[in-house]
């Protein structure tokens, strides 16, 4: 996840709902620092406390880069706070410690070459890939990570290496990568069930940076509730993989349920409010995406609209949810039409506006984007204000009918033109008037 300031990044003015220290305490390590630094981004209310917050977790680590880098933003909106000045005692003994540390790994890893040691490189390279890591040199980090392929020699090494590959790219944002190594992981022939939680989260995670909003509800839906409720450990632990380390079960219960509402229909949402279990726990994190979820099957739109506008503002400030934020609300809203047109044949444009607590213009705006879009098969009457909607069954129903007079209309020209034949050849048929439809029509031509 990168910490850069985003040129075209959306910035919001109102404070969220949520307390930002009790907040940032469900995150760990460079997770937390993260989401600190991208809430100074876009909130100018909490961009002193986040920077403050960010510098003291820095100092927990070895990322000197990015604690100069905070320091500085900070003094650049608090010139006289005195966490403002950079630590240069804290500054030299880290940089010399890391120094010292990456200079050794690197000539250890020379000597396992020299001395063609194929699994001794292998773990050299990872070895300094967490230490690249450790520093928040995260490129270095993929590079070293990446040169353990070739000399990777079991399906566990692969494994590994895919895993390191798949945590950097993440933060990084780097979704093609992460689609690379997921793929990688895939086409093992067998993998540790252990990782496939993970696995399910990082895709979910993918399938939200495409905007695929159905993919990423039904993916997260199926990431088992008590994988989201390990926090992350601080450190850098070899094999340990925890999804916590960049979502919570909260997180995962906003992204479901608003990208739930932005694609689903109101019976596949009820449904899966009655019968999915793992998403009746992950939404007791969150009462409010309940209570949206509610309001959907409901047909209460005001309800959604007044509860996503309330808490708008914390979804802004989430690192994953932050960009989708506009598109989400736009297929929210268009969705909410949907539903609601096809629940009448006619429909009048004042009880509808008053149902989603917005004009009538408001509402013809919609439907006319809709229907040019052609996601309701609606005709709208602008000047008696009322719309109505043509079911796909009476549109099959009219086709059929269609259909079924056409096929009449052929088998009676086909009888009219066998009985045409008959007459001109002089034929005769001795069989009873009732047993021969096209007797029936000659008598009727005579």
């Amino acid at each position: 996840m990168s910490s850069e300031t985003h040129a075209n990044s959306k910035v919001v003015d109102s404070l969220p709902l949520f307390e930002l220290e009790s907040h940032i305490q469900n995150y760990t390590g460079r997770n937390a620092v993260d989401r600190l630094l991208f809430i100074a981004d876009r909130c100018a209310p909490l961009a002193k406390d986040a920077l403050t917050l960010a510098i003291a977790s820095l100092k927990q680590t070895a990322e000197v880069n990015r604690y100069e880098d905070a320091v500085e933003r900070l003094h650049e909106i608090a010139p006289h706070d005195p966490r403002a000045t950079i630590d240069t005692m804290w500054v030299d003994e880290v940089s010399k410690a890391t120094r010292s540390t990456g200079d050794k790994l690197e000539l250890e890893l020379k000597s396992y070459k020299n001395n063609l040691i194929k699994e001794s490189i292998r773990m050299g390279n990872s070895e300094l890939g967490d230490f690249y890591f450790s520093i928040g040199d995260l490129s270095s980090a993929s590079k070293f990570y990446s040169r353990q392929r070739e000399y990777c020699t079991t399906h566990k090494h692969i494994e590994d290496m895919s895993m390191d590959m798949i945590r950097v790219a993440v933060y990084q944002q780097n979704w093609s990568q992460v689609e690379t190594a997921i793929s990688r992981i895939d086409a093992l022939p067998s993998k540790n069930s252990d990782i496939e939680p993970y696995l399910k989260a990082v895709r979910g995670l993918w399938s939200l940076a495409q905007s695929n909003f159905a993919l990423t509800s039904s993916t997260f839906l199926n990431v088992p509730v008590e994988s989201l409720t390990h926090l992350a450990p601080m450190s850098r632990q070899k094999a340990t993989y925890t999804i916590t380390e960049f979502v919570t079960v909260n997180d995962v219960a906003v992204i479901i349920g608003l990208c739930s509402l932005a694609s689903y229909s109101r019976n596949a949402l009820k449904d899966l409010l009655d019968n999915n279990a793992n998403f009746k726990e992950i939404l007791e994190s969150e009462a409010h995406v309940r209570t949206l979820l509610d309001s959907f099957v409901l047909f209460d739109y005001k309800s959604i609209f007044s509860t996503l506008e309330k808490h708008k503002t914390d979804y802004m400030l989430d690192i994953w949810l932050a960009d989708h934020v506009e598109k989400l609300f736009d297929r929210i809203r268009e969705n909410c039409y949907i539903q609601y047109v096809r629940g009448y044949k006619r429909g009048y444009l004042d009880k509808m506006a008053a149902r989603f607590g917005v004009s009538q213009d408001d509402v013809e705006k919609v439907l006319i984007a809709l229907i040019e879009s052609d996601k309701v098969p609606v005709r709208l009457d602008l000047e008696k204000k009322y719309f109505l909607f043509k079911s796909a069954d009476e549109r099959a129903d009219v086709y059929d009918h269609v259909m079924s007079i056409a096929n009449t209309f052929e088998r009676n020209g086909r009888l009219l033109l066998v009985n045409i034949g008959v007459l001109r050849g002089g034929l005769e048929i001795n069989a009873k008037p009732e047993s021969s439809g096209f007797e029936l029509k000659k008598k009727a031509l005579m």
